[in-house]
């Protein structure tokens, strides 16, 4: 089984941000995903790409979810992704 690998769209002071990536810390301590978190302060891309609409969760490129990440939602997710 492969392990995913997560980005996480974040920015520093935001509480959304900093819930998401506290929820997904759980995961990556279980082993269960990788996280990568990226700033969309430090990547004139990013930010233009996802202004204010952060945090964003992706896997290989595609959204998951964003705004308010909830661990019952990044459970289903990571089961589904096991599954395939």
């Amino acid at each position: 089984m492969t392990i995913p690998v997560l980005q996480l769209m974040s920015r520093k002071a935001c509480c959304l941000c900093e819930d998401a990536e506290s929820i997904l810390a759980n995961f990556v301590a279980q082993g269960r995903c990788y996280l990568e978190v990226l700033d969309v302060d430090q990547d004139v891309a990013l930010a233009a790409r996802y202004g204010m609409d952060v945090p964003v969760l992706l896997l290989n490129k595609k959204v998951l979810c964003m705004h308010r990440i909830e661990q019952q939602d990044i459970e289903l997710l990571l089961a589904e992704v096991a599954e395939c």
